[in-house]
């Protein structure tokens, strides 16, 4: 059986923590999102935050938080999500996209610097997405002066201050859609870790409908995974040790964090400098999977202006993702080490 480059799953013991749920009144907001949310700021460390029911509402309310209105306008990295295109176009916001770095997937402040440039006068914000699992500097984007919402949903354990990691965000959004590291079937978290944002967001959802507020079913699956969230990180790292190794010396590469902080385990990305067909292909015949890390961002979605962003464009056609999850196991840890480590 091959092994998948995702694989959210339920194991025994969360689905005490569901049935449990299931057997109350009512599945809507209520205790189970309450334990879920004291137990989230514990795990990972911030100020206030809050869930709800799908990314989109999360980057919607954070729109919102920010008085990001019509007219105005955003940058983000040509690899971000698509999604994000998506809600900021229907909003009536204009998008301005930055290149990346060929090292680590993500932009500098260079690139950003030429992002913003052409729409200096009504850039009100960044958001950050570290798709490649990497997190950038801390504080590199202070000189913009403009509001940060960093996207953690791929980064989340990855280096400096255990769990959480503050790249000087005004507040960060964490997906806990399928193939996250934090799963709870749907939904997402909104948080900060400044104070005087804090009492910004306790107001933002006080007036959050309950229709949009994450319900009591999701909540106990994320309560149940968060749990277990710091030994399946653990897992994930020993895995990525061992990946790294087995590259050590090849022509083929990953992205890899700078200074002492750990790039994420959300996946792992391999940027091939062969026929990327040949390398999927023999994957293939040893049952690895793979799939374009960047599939769903802007530049493959062809939104990206022509001739802009040259480094993203040719990491989005040559960047492949090989399974990294705990449910891999020592012996397809090995076997996907032994793929790597003979990539053609």
């Amino acid at each position: 059986m091959a092994i998948p480059v995702f694989r959210s799953y339920i194991r025994r013991k969360d689905m005490d923590t569901v049935l449990s749920c299931l057997i109350t009144d009512s599945i809507g907001p209520g205790s189970f999102l309450e334990r879920f949310q004291k137990s989230a700021r514990e795990s990972i460390g911030f100020e206030y935050g809050f869930f709800v029911r799908s990314p989109v509402d999360g980057l919607e309310r954070s729109l919102e938080i920010l008085a990001i209105k019509e007219g105005d306008c955003i940058a983000i990295s040509a690899l971000a999500p698509r999604w994000y295109g998506t809600v900021l176009g229907k909003r009536g916001i204009a998008v301005v996209y930055a290149d990346v770095s060929q090292e680590t997937g993500n932009p500098s402040p260079a690139d950003f610097r030429i992002a913003i440039e052409a729409e200096r006068a009504r850039t009100r914000a960044i958001i950050l997405a570290g798709g490649s699992g990497v997190v950038p500097e801390e504080g590199c984007y202070a000189e913009f002066g403009l509001p940060i919402v960093e996207d953690t949903t791929r980064t989340i354990g990855s280096g400096r201050g255990g769990i959480a990691k503050s790249v000087g965000a005004t507040m960060s959004l964490l997906s806990l859609e399928h193939g996250s590291l934090l799963t709870s079937g749907g939904g997402a978290l909104v948080y900060t870790s400044g104070k005087r944002e804090a009492a910004v967001l306790r107001n933002a959802a006080e007036g959050l409908l309950p229709e949009s507020r994450m319900t009591d079913y999701n909540a106990s699956l994320g309560l149940a995974q968060l749990r277990d969230l710091d030994n399946s990180l653990e897992k994930r790292k020993e895995i990525r040790n061992l990946f790294l190794q087995a590259m050590a010396g090849k022509r083929h590469r990953t992205f890899m964090q700078n200074g002492e902080s750990d790039a994420g385990c959300w996946s792992f990305p391999v940027v091939i400098e062969s026929s990327i067909k040949e390398v999927i292909s023999y994957a293939r015949k040893k049952d690895v999977e793979t799939e374009f890390a960047f599939a769903d961002s802007s530049m493959a979605a062809g939104v990206v202006p022509e001739g802009q962003c040259p480094n993203a464009r040719s990491l989005s056609l040559r960047t492949l993702l090989f399974p990294l999850h705990q449910r891999i196991g020592n012996a397809g840890a090995q076997k996907i080490s032994r793929v790597l480590a003979t990539l053609p």
